[in-house]
């Protein structure tokens, strides 16, 4: 046994556990070669679109231009969306697969608390998240060897992105732990991923829709915006990029969240970002604190 497999099993058994068994799972290989294979395709396409706009093909008018911001703003924003569709599929299993296969009774009765077990299993799940990051890193880097962009941005961006994954990674972990099965647990994850990246957009249009129908024309409260995970990793993202036949992404959401400003700037003394992953905390608090319940002993089977 290596001294870093040591260091995991006597963190956490758990956590050792579910490190082996993933780093040995043909499955992983197969989603880690997918997400990158999508993310070369996605900033390939990115690079064509932005290279057709500088006509002449000068490399500087690629820095002066913005086209490495660009780009870069592609593959987050593609990066985020995948992550949010794997997720569920790696964390939402995490708990009721252990019911599934009849060892998690024998898990409680050991010297582990439900705290251990808990957090195990978001650990894992949120290692597993930083793996598929930190593979995708030198497609992240292109962008900055084109220009356009600084390396503090791209790592502002990494960071936040790594850690709306770990929330939402929490989440499917806690929505395993309430639900018996594996199934319902996946469904719901899912649920309120799609409630959070939707709902929040469809509840500003309905606070819109109420204040133009009472005669009030200023622009509704977008509080609802900051559950969505896309917010903060636009923020995190950088400037607003304008004028190009082929924006960023996070063009349009920024738009709408800050008007004409270039960045997000602060909701008081905090960045946006910071209070987008600080909401968004708080709904998977939420479902920590059921989790942490669910797993006490004696514990009684309800969907």
């Amino acid at each position: 046994m290596s001294a870093l497999a040591a260091v995991f099993q006597n963190l956490n058994p758990v956590l050792d556990r579910e490190l082996r068994q993933r780093s040995r799972s043909a499955r992983s290989i197969v989603m880690m070669s997918l997400l990158l294979t999508a993310l070369a395709g996605v900033l390939y396409i990115a690079h064509l679109a932005m290279t057709d706009n500088n006509q002449f093909g000068d490399p500087l008018s690629a820095i002066s231009t913005g086209t490495g911001a660009v780009m870069y703003e592609w593959v987050l924003f593609a990066e985020l969306a995948l992550l949010l569709l794997i997720i569920p599929g790696i964390s939402a299993s995490a708990i009721s697969g252990e019911r599934d296969r009849q060892t998690l009774v024998t898990l409680q009765v050991t010297l582990m608390g439900r705290v251990s077990i808990f957090f195990g299993k978001v650990a894992a799940s949120s290692a597993f998240v930083l793996l598929l990051l930190i593979a995708s890193t030198p497609l992240l880097a292109v962008p900055f060897l084109v220009g356009g962009v600084g390396l503090g941005r791209i790592l502002m961006g990494f960071v936040v992105t790594l850690c709306t994954g770990v929330i939402y990674a929490t989440l499917g972990v806690a929505c395993s732990a309430v639900f018996r099965r594996t199934q319902t647990a996946t469904l719901l994850t899912y649920v309120m991923v799609f409630a959070a990246v939707a709902g929040s957009i469809v509840v500003l249009v309905v606070l819109a829709v109420i204040q133009t129908a009472q005669g009030d024309f200023t622009d509704p409260s977008r509080v609802s915006l900051y559950a969505n995970p896309f917010v903060g990793v636009a923020d995190a993202a950088g400037e607003l990029n304008r004028g190009f036949d082929f924006p960023g992404p996070f063009s349009a959401i920024k738009q709408s969240m800050w008007g004409e400003q270039l960045d997000g700037g602060t909701s008081g003394v905090v960045p946006n970002w910071a209070t987008a992953l600080i909401v968004q905390a708080a709904i998977a608090g939420a479902w920590v604190v059921a989790a942490l319940r669910r797993l006490r002993l004696p514990q009684r089977e309800v969907d």
